[in-house]
Protein backbone atom coordinates (compact mmCIF):
# COMPACT_ATOMS: atom_id res chain seq x y z
CA UNK A 1 0.00 0.00 0.00
CA UNK A 2 3.04 2.35 1.05
CA UNK A 3 4.61 1.94 -2.61
CA UNK A 4 1.64 2.06 -4.58
CA UNK A 5 1.45 5.12 -7.38
CA UNK A 6 -0.40 8.04 -7.16
CA UNK A 7 1.55 10.66 -9.52
CA UNK A 8 4.37 10.22 -11.57
CA UNK A 9 8.10 11.32 -11.13
CA UNK A 10 9.97 13.58 -13.05
CA UNK A 11 13.25 12.16 -12.68
CA UNK A 12 14.53 14.15 -9.76
CA UNK A 13 12.80 11.23 -7.32
CA UNK A 14 10.52 13.80 -5.45
CA UNK A 15 8.03 12.20 -6.14
CA UNK A 16 9.44 8.77 -4.46
CA UNK A 17 10.29 7.94 -8.09
CA UNK A 18 6.43 6.51 -9.38
CA UNK A 19 6.02 5.20 -12.10
CA UNK A 20 3.15 6.66 -13.30
CA UNK A 21 0.18 9.20 -12.56
CA UNK A 22 -3.24 7.19 -11.59
CA UNK A 23 -6.84 9.25 -12.50
CA UNK A 24 -9.87 8.75 -10.54
CA UNK A 25 -12.87 8.17 -12.41
CA UNK A 26 -13.78 12.00 -12.99
CA UNK A 27 -10.34 12.34 -14.43
CA UNK A 28 -8.81 13.89 -11.35
CA UNK A 29 -5.34 12.94 -9.60
CA UNK A 30 -4.39 12.03 -6.10
CA UNK A 31 -3.57 15.41 -5.56
CA UNK A 32 -6.95 16.90 -6.14
CA UNK A 33 -8.55 13.56 -3.84
CA UNK A 34 -9.86 14.11 -0.73
CA UNK A 35 -7.54 11.51 0.43
CA UNK A 36 -4.65 14.13 -0.03
CA UNK A 37 -6.37 17.26 1.28
CA UNK A 38 -8.72 15.41 4.23
CA UNK A 39 -6.55 14.31 7.24
CA UNK A 40 -9.66 12.16 8.18
CA UNK A 41 -10.13 10.20 4.95
CA UNK A 42 -6.43 8.37 4.50
CA UNK A 43 -7.98 5.95 1.47
CA UNK A 44 -9.71 7.03 -1.66
CA UNK A 45 -12.86 5.73 -2.14
CA UNK A 46 -11.75 4.29 -5.53
CA UNK A 47 -8.14 3.51 -5.66
CA UNK A 48 -6.71 3.16 -1.64
CA UNK A 49 -3.23 4.28 -1.72
CA UNK A 50 -3.21 4.11 -5.28
CA UNK A 51 -1.93 1.30 -8.09
CA UNK A 52 0.14 -1.47 -7.28
CA UNK A 53 3.71 -1.66 -7.98
CA UNK A 54 5.77 -4.80 -7.59
CA UNK A 55 8.78 -3.14 -8.38
CA UNK A 56 8.47 -0.37 -5.44
CA UNK A 57 7.03 -2.77 -3.05
CA UNK A 58 10.04 -5.02 -3.31
CA UNK A 59 12.03 -1.53 -3.12
CA UNK A 60 9.78 -0.52 0.03
CA UNK A 61 10.32 -3.98 1.80
CA UNK A 62 14.65 -3.70 0.78
CA UNK A 63 16.02 -1.90 3.48
CA UNK A 64 14.39 -3.97 6.39
CA UNK A 65 12.27 -3.55 9.77
CA UNK A 66 13.50 -0.32 12.04
CA UNK A 67 13.39 0.43 15.42
CA UNK A 68 12.43 3.61 16.98
CA UNK A 69 14.82 2.95 19.75
CA UNK A 70 17.48 4.80 17.43
CA UNK A 71 17.25 7.16 13.59
CA UNK A 72 15.40 4.96 10.76
CA UNK A 73 16.58 5.34 7.24
CA UNK A 74 14.85 7.38 4.47
CA UNK A 75 12.45 4.04 3.48
CA UNK A 76 11.68 1.50 5.87
CA UNK A 77 8.91 -0.75 8.36
CA UNK A 78 8.42 -1.42 11.20
CA UNK A 79 5.79 -3.85 13.71
CA UNK A 80 5.49 -2.48 17.43
CA UNK A 81 3.06 -2.18 19.74
CA UNK A 82 1.22 0.57 21.37
CA UNK A 83 -1.22 0.80 24.36
CA UNK A 84 -2.12 2.84 27.39
CA UNK A 85 -0.32 2.85 31.15
CA UNK A 86 2.38 0.22 31.52
CA UNK A 87 1.19 -2.12 28.94
CA UNK A 88 3.22 -0.42 26.19
CA UNK A 89 4.01 2.80 25.07
CA UNK A 90 1.15 5.35 24.18
CA UNK A 91 3.59 6.30 21.23
CA UNK A 92 6.62 5.77 19.21
CA UNK A 93 8.67 8.36 17.52
CA UNK A 94 10.49 7.16 14.15
CA UNK A 95 13.30 9.77 13.84
CA UNK A 96 14.29 10.22 10.23
CA UNK A 97 17.73 9.78 10.65
CA UNK A 98 18.58 12.55 7.14
CA UNK A 99 16.46 15.79 6.48
CA UNK A 100 14.01 15.46 3.91
CA UNK A 101 14.12 18.05 0.87
CA UNK A 102 11.63 20.59 0.34
CA UNK A 103 9.61 19.94 -2.47
CA UNK A 104 9.46 16.01 -2.15
CA UNK A 105 7.09 14.04 -0.90
CA UNK A 106 6.65 11.61 2.16
CA UNK A 107 4.45 8.31 2.14
CA UNK A 108 3.78 6.71 5.64
CA UNK A 109 0.81 3.74 5.97
CA UNK A 110 -0.58 2.22 9.41
CA UNK A 111 -2.32 -1.12 9.40
CA UNK A 112 -3.51 -2.86 12.21
CA UNK A 113 -6.18 -5.69 12.87
CA UNK A 114 -9.87 -5.08 13.37
CA UNK A 115 -11.21 -7.33 16.28
CA UNK A 116 -13.48 -10.05 15.01
CA UNK A 117 -15.59 -12.66 16.99
CA UNK A 118 -16.83 -15.84 15.85
CA UNK A 119 -20.30 -16.39 16.67
CA UNK A 120 -19.68 -20.06 16.93
CA UNK A 121 -23.08 -21.91 16.90
CA UNK A 122 -22.28 -25.29 16.92
CA UNK A 123 -19.18 -25.10 18.99
CA UNK A 124 -16.55 -26.70 16.23
CA UNK A 125 -13.77 -24.02 17.43
CA UNK A 126 -13.65 -23.61 13.36
CA UNK A 127 -15.83 -21.51 10.95
CA UNK A 128 -18.42 -23.28 9.34
CA UNK A 129 -20.58 -22.32 6.28
CA UNK A 130 -23.87 -20.09 7.74
CA UNK A 131 -22.00 -18.81 10.81
CA UNK A 132 -20.64 -15.64 11.02
CA UNK A 133 -18.53 -12.81 12.87
CA UNK A 134 -19.36 -9.96 15.17
CA UNK A 135 -17.24 -6.90 15.41
CA UNK A 136 -15.35 -6.66 18.60
CA UNK A 137 -14.66 -3.17 18.18
CA UNK A 138 -11.66 -1.07 16.66
CA UNK A 139 -8.86 0.84 18.45
CA UNK A 140 -8.04 3.79 17.15
CA UNK A 141 -4.18 4.54 16.00
CA UNK A 142 -3.34 7.99 14.36
CA UNK A 143 -0.35 9.36 12.69
CA UNK A 144 1.41 12.35 12.72
CA UNK A 145 4.48 13.69 10.71
CA UNK A 146 6.46 16.24 12.72
CA UNK A 147 9.11 18.01 12.42
CA UNK A 148 11.56 16.44 14.91
CA UNK A 149 12.09 19.39 17.70
CA UNK A 150 8.41 19.45 18.06
CA UNK A 151 6.49 16.76 20.74
CA UNK A 152 3.22 18.75 21.05
CA UNK A 153 0.60 16.72 17.92
CA UNK A 154 -1.10 20.22 17.27
CA UNK A 155 1.94 21.27 16.04
CA UNK A 156 2.13 18.63 13.71
CA UNK A 157 3.08 18.96 9.80
CA UNK A 158 0.36 16.86 8.64
CA UNK A 159 -1.95 13.54 9.99
CA UNK A 160 -3.94 10.60 9.44
CA UNK A 161 -6.74 10.40 11.86
CA UNK A 162 -9.63 8.70 10.90
CA UNK A 163 -11.81 7.35 13.12
CA UNK A 164 -13.71 4.46 10.85
CA UNK A 165 -10.30 3.18 9.60
CA UNK A 166 -7.64 0.16 10.43
CA UNK A 167 -5.59 2.09 8.03
CA UNK A 168 -3.71 5.16 8.46
CA UNK A 169 -2.19 7.09 5.67
CA UNK A 170 0.09 10.30 4.65
CA UNK A 171 1.08 11.59 0.94
CA UNK A 172 2.22 14.89 2.15
CA UNK A 173 4.38 17.17 0.12
CA UNK A 174 7.57 18.82 2.20
CA UNK A 175 7.51 22.56 2.01
CA UNK A 176 10.36 23.45 4.03
CA UNK A 177 13.82 21.28 3.88
CA UNK A 178 14.76 20.03 8.09
CA UNK A 179 14.70 16.69 9.90
CA UNK A 180 11.23 15.09 10.69
CA UNK A 181 9.87 12.04 12.66
CA UNK A 182 6.96 10.02 12.44
CA UNK A 183 4.86 9.67 15.60
CA UNK A 184 2.29 6.81 15.76
CA UNK A 185 -0.39 7.17 18.33
CA UNK A 186 -2.32 5.23 20.75
CA UNK A 187 -5.71 6.89 20.37
CA UNK A 188 -8.76 6.01 21.39
CA UNK A 189 -8.77 2.10 23.05
CA UNK A 190 -11.78 0.32 22.31
CA UNK A 191 -11.05 -3.12 23.63
CA UNK A 192 -7.37 -4.77 24.26
CA UNK A 193 -5.32 -2.40 26.29
CA UNK A 194 -2.14 -2.70 23.83
CA UNK A 195 -2.44 -2.76 19.59
CA UNK A 196 0.34 -4.12 17.45
CA UNK A 197 0.82 -2.05 14.31
CA UNK A 198 2.01 -2.31 10.83
CA UNK A 199 4.44 0.55 9.68
CA UNK A 200 5.70 1.75 6.24
CA UNK A 201 6.85 4.45 5.31
CA UNK A 202 9.30 6.10 2.30
CA UNK A 203 10.59 9.60 2.17
CA UNK A 204 13.24 11.60 0.16
CA UNK A 205 16.90 12.74 1.97
CA UNK A 206 17.83 16.89 1.41
CA UNK A 207 20.21 16.86 -1.63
Amino acid sequence: MNSADKIQDSGDGLRLGMSRTMLLQNNQTWLESDAYSDQAIPLDAEVGTGHLNVFRAYQQFSPGQWSPDAPVPAIGWDYRTVGEGSDAPEFQDYVLEQPLQEGSFVSVTLAWDREVALQDANRSEGFDLGETFADAGLNNLNIYLMRVEDDDISDSVWSSVSEVDSVEHIFHEISETGQYKIRVVYGDRVHAPTQDYALAWWTVPAQ
